[in-house]
């Protein structure tokens, strides 16, 4: 009797929170309570109704019998790492694009904008006038966790504009990275394979080294990721509304930091086979994935990578529609020893490696969220070694004329760069945070 008046009183508190979540249009935390709702009361009619609310045609909502293992309804997508995807079999559109010496069908370029770029575009503008340059990586990276918009800043903004309890849930999740982009039943898809994880202040969700198949936002709470060795480093806060654990969406790579709770927090947790079931019933939100994980890849580097900070302060949708995406068949050269580079490349997923041709002899490899070909544009030099792909991997490009337009507009760029980089190879850059 007593379990039963218990569930009552939890529901009731549910339904209470649920109703504020909605006025308010806290997107995340409703998406939340709907799923502890369910889980207590399958099948509840009020609270599928508010979850209808999040689909723009009205798709109808069945998560009341989806709560369960995904196995029950027969789902035995495969758990392989996204980059295994063929993207040129899987986007439509992809074009052939010359680089190095590669041969045409090698390096290919995958659409992912949804709109065709205007010509005569106006180039981004970087600020740099507005924001005083850190003098050493230390206080480069503690100014960047601090100054760049989180997801959080960027929704606070729009509910100070529409009002607290006008926003609504349509609004805020169009604005919520990944789900936003998504069509219907998509989003349904994704809603309804969702798994809401809650952690105790102090409790870990994931340590260095640990296996990798789940991509986490955060709820409610705060985490921070933490670089294990001899002497524990935090790297950062993560708070409301930021993303983390995408490497685990694209490679079989281990975790590369242990993930603490510093409060009570809730997080919403998308496992990998969820993207592979989403992308199965529809190939072209593999195009809304990428522009996710392009915009992660590009967030991130201005967050921790030298190179990258005089991009600190601009807007960040803009700088990561300037970088095109490339799959790149395995043994292509994609930068040629003694000549200008095509760009400013960073790697999404995959390895290359560095060959200096002259002494026959490998310089190192590069691997998901390493940057190279910066410097070499920026001195207009040549580079100063092959970079060769392993295997075929995915990359992300800022073109040659798109940095040359970029460094007119942004005569202090040059100089902001060399400032932070010194006189480092930008082949091997050491970010605090490498996509945990």
């Amino acid at each position: 009797m007593r379990a039963v008046s218990d569930s009552q009183g939890e529901l009731a508190a549910l339904r209470r929170a649920l109703e504020l979540q909605v006025d308010q249009g806290q997107v995340l935390e409703a998406i939340a309570t709907c799923k502890a709702i369910l889980a207590i009361l399958p099948g509840d009619e009020q609270t599928l109704e508010t979850l209808d609310l999040l689909y723009l045609n009205g798709a109808p909502s069945d998560l009341g019998t989806s709560l369960s293992d995904a196995r029950a309804e027969g789902h035995e997508e495969e758990d392989a790492p996204l980059d295994s995807l063929l993207l040129t079999e899987v986007v439509p559109g992809a074009q052939s694009v010359q680089m190095a010496d590669a041969q045409p069908g090698r390096i290919n370029e995958i659409p992912i904008e949804l709109t065709e770029e205007a010509p005569g575009e106006a180039v981004i503008d970087l600020r740099l006038d507005q924001q005083p340059v850190p003098d050493s990586p230390e206080d480069l990276a503690a100014a960047q966790v601090v100054s760049l918009p989180t997801p959080l800043d960027a929704g606070a903004r729009k509910t100070t504009v529409a009002g607290a309890r006008g926003a609504s849930l349509r609004q805020e999740l169009a604005n919520t990275p990944l789900f936003g982009d998504l069509d219907p039943a998509s989003l349904h898809t994704l809603i309804r394979r969702i798994r809401v994880v809650t952690l105790e202040a102090g409790q870990v969700l994931f340590r260095q080294g640990d296996a990798a198949n789940s991509l986490y936002v955060i709820v409610e709470g705060a985490v921070v990721p933490i670089a294990e060795g001899e002497r524990r480093r935090k790297l950062a806060v993560l708070e409301r509304g930021e993303f983390f654990g995408e490497i685990g969406l694209m490679a079989k790579q281990p975790r590369n930091a242990t993930i603490e709770a510093i409060v009570p927090t809730k997080l919403l947790a998308i496992d990998r086979r969820v993207l592979w079931e989403l992308i199965a019933k529809e190939p072209s939100v593999a195009k809304s994935i990428l522009r996710f994980l392009r915009a992660r890849l590009i967030d991130r580097q201005m967050r921790t990578n030298p190179f990258f900070a005089a991009f600190a302060h601009a807007e960040r949708e803009a700088v990561a529609r300037q970088f095109r995406i490339l799959e790149v068949k395995g043994g292509t050269r994609v930068v040629e020893q003694g000549k200008p580079p095509d760009g400013l490349f960073v790697v999404l997923s995959g390895t290359l490696v560095q060959i200096d041709r002259k002494n026959d002899k490998e310089e190192g490899e590069l691997h998901s969220g390493d940057v190279f070909g910066g410097l070499s544009l920026l001195d207009d030099r040549p580079a100063p070694a092959d970079v060769v792909t392993r295997e075929k991997c995915w990359l992300v490009v800022l073109g040659e004329g798109r940095f040359r337009r970029i460094l007119e507009a942004n005569p202090a760029l040059a100089r902001v760069v060399r400032r932070v980089s010194g006189e480092k190879r930008v082949g091997k850059p050491e970010p605090l945070v490498k996509g945990l």
